[in-house]
Parts: structure tokens; C-alpha cells; sequence
């Protein structure tokens, strides 16, 4: 038993050794959603209205975003033509102004039931700055940065969704939603 503890301790950190190539695919993924959804946080807050689009991979494997489509302060349906992409890699959206009524500094289970049944992740930029990713395949949100890291509305009060976690399944957040 002692034995298969050691391989097992060591084959984990070989696995850490070994270079990852979907590292590198991640990053690009990250910086395409984060630079789109920077840009479109000042407005988003402005007109309290969410905005979303997709990251897709173009024919030379370049990463870049779609047109933006406007929402409305509850929720946002992509109009783009993603045609033009050989595969889409990720969803993105604000959570448009801070409203009191709306638990905005987490994702929505609509939210990670929607990246899951297109098995795509997804980005989500909050009112207070976070930003979000969302594991289209496990149905996992965990945070990318927090509160003012992706600028910050500013009607923002902090606290008052509560503590927030680093990581939510989607079981977690069902419950936080009840």
C-alpha cells in the first residue's frame, strides 16, 4: 500500500514536469475574452444592459471575437455570424450594472448550463470587477481575478452579495440561488 502511494505521489509530479500544450491554448483563450469583455465593462455599466459574444478559432488558428450583441440588464442571446470561425472555444459576457436585486458577482446557473450544452467554456466580467471562467464540460465557474480587475461600475457596493467563493460547481450555485 506504502508502495503504490509513492508511484502515485510520483507519476503526479512527472505529470507536472511534462510541458502542456493546452496551457498555452488556455492563455490565448483567456487574454481574447479578457481584452473583448475589458473593453465592453464601462458600457455595459453606463446603460445597465449585459453584452455577449464568442472567442472562436479562425482557419489560421488565430483567436478573436465575434461582433458584440446587447442584451438586456438580465441576460444576453450572441447574434453574431460565427461562420467565419472553424470552431468556437469560448462564450463571453458582462453581467451588465449593479443592481442590489441581482446576485451578479457569481455566475448564473443559466449561465454554466448554457456554456455546458454547447460544450464551450465560457467568461463572464462582473459589476465589481471580477471575472469568471466557466468549464463548459464540468460545470464548474471558478475566478480568474477579483473584485476591480476588470474595472468596476460605479454604484458597486461591496459586500453586499455576501461572501464569494473562489470556485462554484453548479450544484453550489443552485443553492446559493434558493
Amino acid at each position: 500500500m506504502i508502495r503504490t502511494a509513492v508511484i502515485a505521489a510520483f507519476a503526479a509530479a512527472l505529470i507536472q514536469l511534462v510541458p502542456n500544450s493546452a496551457a498555452a491554448q488556455d492563455a490565448a483563450e483567456l487574454a481574447a475574452a479578457r481584452a473583448v469583455l475589458l473593453q465592453l465593462q464601462p458600457r455595459s455599466f453606463a446603460e445597465n444592459l449585459e453584452y455577449c459574444g464568442y472567442v472562436g478559432r479562425m482557419p489560421g488558428g488565430r483567436l478573436t471575437a465575434t461582433e458584440v450583441s446587447r442584451g438586456d440588464a438580465w441576460g444576453c442571446l450572441s447574434r453574431a455570424d460565427e461562420s467565419r470561425f472553424v470552431e468556437i472555444v469560448a462564450s463571453f459576457h458582462t453581467h451588465a450594472g449593479f443592481d442590489t436585486a441581482a446576485d451578479s458577482e457569481v455566475p448564473s446557473t443559466d449561465d454554466v448550463r448554457g456554456d455546458m450544452a454547447e460544450g464551450t467554456n465560457g467568461y463572464i466580467a462582473t459589476p465589481g470587477g471580477r471575472l469568471w471562467y466557466i468549464d463548459g464540460v464540468r460545470g464548474v465557474a471558478t475566478q480568474v481575478c477579483g473584485l476591480g480587475c476588470m474595472g468596476q461600475d460605479p454604484s458597486f457596493v461591496a459586500g453586499d452579495s455576501g461572501p464569494i467563493a473562489q470556485r462554484y460547481t453548479l450544484q453550489e450555485l443552485q443553492m446559493r440561488e434558493r
